[in-house]
């Protein structure tokens, strides 16, 4: 993305990422991404994937406390087969696999996702024995901002999620950036907490990101969402990390939270190329 954000009265649009249709997911205008204009945005791809996942009858009251996505080819924006299996099944975790196969038959990603159940026996909560410095919550800036990409002006998942950041944009680490979804995942069907997390965490690559868009590419190949507690309220916030050793492969990590504080953590592997 290039240049500095501006501030900005764009109107989010609620128009869904992904309708259903014989058995398949047809993607919509705004699962679009900042790299390619014919290759979806992995934000929805990862949401997607979470969504498939709690499709899974559960024999238990269950969440998702880790989803781990393969982005292994970019998906198109054309329809997407689903598949969905149950690697394990138990009353206290499961573990599913959901993945996306494009026209080809070829699989473009997938997401392995351990779910566990929740009890109904609260456990013992001790806040000063498990504090840390990075728990506490942060202010979301007052003034959303947009934006753009090197070639292809404001990516169109942006068009829907509404990004605010702390401090200046591009000059490293740790950044600090806010997102909320104004649409739902999939069409007449409800967007989780655990949904809206696994889709903006995508974020997290370029949250204290300070290569220069206009000569590198950094595209994140992997996502994995951890979170001991599911977002409260529309807000994510996404306080991360970037580090390169110079040999094209990079890692992100941030911390993810509500506005109350902590609900989980994100890694992603970066592929570092030449424009």
């Amino acid at each position: 993305m290039t240049g500095k954000p501006t501030q900005t009265d764009h109107e989010y649009s609620d128009e869904p990422f992904y309708a259903e249709r014989d058995g398949l997911l047809i993607p919509g205008r705004l699962t679009g991404g900042p790299w390619d204009p014919t290759i979806q945005h992995g934000g929805p791809i990862s949401g997607v994937l979470a969504h498939l996942v709690e499709t899974v009858p559960a024999p238990s009251p269950m969440r998702t406390a880790r989803h781990t996505v393969d982005l292994m080819r970019g998906a198109p924006l054309t329809p997407l087969r689903p598949e969905v299996e149950v690697l394990r099944s138990g009353r206290r975790i499961q573990v599913v696999r959901a993945s996306l196969f494009d026209g080809e038959d070829r699989e473009v990603a997938r997401a392995t996702s351990l779910r566990m159940r929740v009890s109904d026996t609260p456990n013992p909560v001790d806040p000063d024995k498990t504090a840390h410095p990075d728990d506490e919550p942060h202010p979301v800036p007052d003034e959303p901002v947009l934006l753009t990409m090197f070639g292809i002006g404001l990516p169109a998942f942006l068009q829907a999620v509404e990004f605010r950041r702390t401090g200046e944009y591009r000059d490293g680490a740790p950044g600090l950036v806010w997102l909320r979804m104004h649409n739902t995942m999939v069409e007449g069907r409800p967007t989780s907490a655990f949904v809206r997390l696994a889709t903006v965490a995508d974020m997290a690559s370029m949250a204290a990101q300070y290569l220069s868009p206009e000569e590198w590419t950094t595209i994140n190949a992997d996502l994995a969402v951890t979170a001991f507690r599911d977002p409260v309220g529309d807000w994510v916030g996404i306080r991360g990390l970037h580090k390169n050793d110079g040999d094209g492969i990079g890692l992100s990590e941030a911390v993810l939270y509500d506005l109350d504080g902590r609900v989980g953590r994100a890694t992603a592997s970066i592929l570092i190329e030449p424009r």
